[in-house]
């Protein structure tokens, strides 16, 4: 008799749940306004890189770097949270400054391209840094 009772509760349990009335995401990629670089990059040393953004609402939350390597090339941008959600409230004229913290392991030459957007083309546009490591 407890396990039918168990039974009927779990499935009670499962049908009351619904995921209809909660807010629906995906995921986005926001562009870079600006970047502050540090002066001085050491091997095996983490140096971090204030990364500056806008948000189109409130509804976008912040969800880390798109980070890609490539050799000494770094491609960023910023990893979002949209939420589908009707009461988003402005938030372009807020600038929101997130660090990023790079270790280099070998010294040389390292191109860091920050995406700013698209241009009226559809092609990609970057502010691009080229920092030295030293050993």
């Amino acid at each position: 008799m407890k396990k039918l009772v168990f039974l009927f509760m779990l499935i009670f349990t499962i049908s009351s749940c619904s995921v209809d009335g909660e807010p629906q995401s995906e995921f986005v990629v926001l562009p870079v306004e600006s970047v502050i670089m540090p002066s001085t990059y050491a091997v095996d040393s983490i140096s971090e890189i204030t990364v500056k953004y806008t948000r189109p609402t409130d509804c976008y939350i912040f969800n880390g770097f798109y980070y890609d390597i490539n050799a000494n090339t770094r491609t960023v941008a910023i990893n979002a949270v949209k939420l589908d959600q009707n009461n988003c409230q402005d938030d372009s004229g807020n600038l929101f400054e997130v660090p990023l913290s790079f270790k280099p392991t070998t010294d040389g030459i390292y191109v860091f391209k920050f995406w700013t957007g698209t241009d009226t083309s559809g092609v990609d546009q970057y502010l691009t840094y080229e920092i030295e490591v030293l050993p």
